[in-house]
């Protein structure tokens, strides 16, 4: 359920949303309670992302907070220039622990 809350918007834009709800035929209320909500799922996206770019938050409880998988984590991030949180010493454990699961599953001939 919605509750009342009063916010101060400055005139020149109130006059502009007033001249859109007019020529879409749109409630006021509505369509302020609908940007507000589309500004805050940005606002919390780029707060998260920005938690994650600093190190943070890992990408998974990123992807957790906002209901992605890990694609569209990866699909966001690169629609906004930002670059996977890894450095050098991940990579090298991972290229380490990938080796040493090779060599654990080859059998000999």
């Amino acid at each position: 359920m919605a509750k009342p809350t009063t916010i101060r918007i400055p005139e020149n834009l109130l006059k502009e949303i007033d001249q859109l709800v007019q020529e879409l035929k749109l409630d006021r209320s509505v369509y302020l309670r609908e940007i507000v909500s589309k500004g805050f799922s940005i606002d919390k996206e780029d707060r998260l992302l920005q938690k994650y770019i600093k190190g943070e938050l890992s990408h998974m409880e990123v992807c957790r907070e906002l209901g992605w998988n890990p694609w569209e984590f990866l699909s966001h991030l690169k629609k906004r220039n930002l670059h996977l949180n890894v450095d050098l010493e991940d990579w090298l454990g991972s290229a380490q622990m990938n080796m040493e699961k090779g060599k654990r599953t080859m059998r000999p001939s």
